[in-house]
């Protein structure tokens, strides 16, 4: 998925900077790289802790790759493997018959169906898969720790109009204040 914000006023800060003898290149990576890190952060991030364990965790899972010289964008980008149910703060069952349950993870926006089962009739109560295929191709058999569903999933379910807006706005505002922060600089 591709959330897209544009700048404006470039060409207009171009030239001012030109007058005091400053690029706007410069400014433009900083403040998309400002942008990213506080996006991830404060939208994405703590929404988040709710459904999951540590912020090292998410940020882990939320990779930014940042603006360069040659490359003038920032991106967050989630990661799309699925997560072990024991990294989500909440799990919960529902039992089908005496000796198999569904598994749900709790997510910010509520509760989806994991990739496993629960025996509700053990003591242990762990929730486990048994066997991962694609085609008609086994790859395991042993039984393994269940899975939720990927931080992409997540990200997609968060990312909307509204968070485009304050993205967007937050990035003219930076924008802003490092290009009077440079002109600052260069008059001196």
């Amino acid at each position: 998925m591709r959330v897209g914000v544009k700048m404006q006023g470039t060409s207009l800060a171009r030239a001012r900077l030109a007058t005091v003898n400053r690029k706007v290149d410069p400014v433009l990576r900083g403040a998309l790289n400002t942008t990213a890190t506080s996006t991830r952060r404060e939208e994405y991030a703590t929404p988040l802790l709710k459904a999951f364990r540590t912020r090292a965790f998410l940020n882990a899972k939320l990779k930014i790759k940042r603006a360069r010289a040659r490359r003038m964008e920032a991106r967050i980008i989630p990661s799309s493997s699925g997560v072990r149910v024991s990294a989500y703060r909440g799990w919960s069952y529902e039992a089908i018959s005496a000796t198999r349950a569904r598994v749900y993870v709790t997510g910010p926006n509520g509760k989806k169906l994991a990739a496993g089962f629960v025996n509700p009739s053990s003591a242990g109560k762990k929730p486990l898969y048994n066997q991962s295929r694609r085609g008609k191709y086994v790859y395991a058999r042993r039984l393994q720790e269940a899975i939720g569903p990927s931080i992409a999933y997540w990200f997609k379910q968060l990312s909307n109009a509204q968070l485009r807006r304050r993205t967007g706005a937050f990035l003219q505002r930076e924008f802003e204040r490092r290009l009077r922060a440079e002109i600052a600089k260069g008059i001196r």
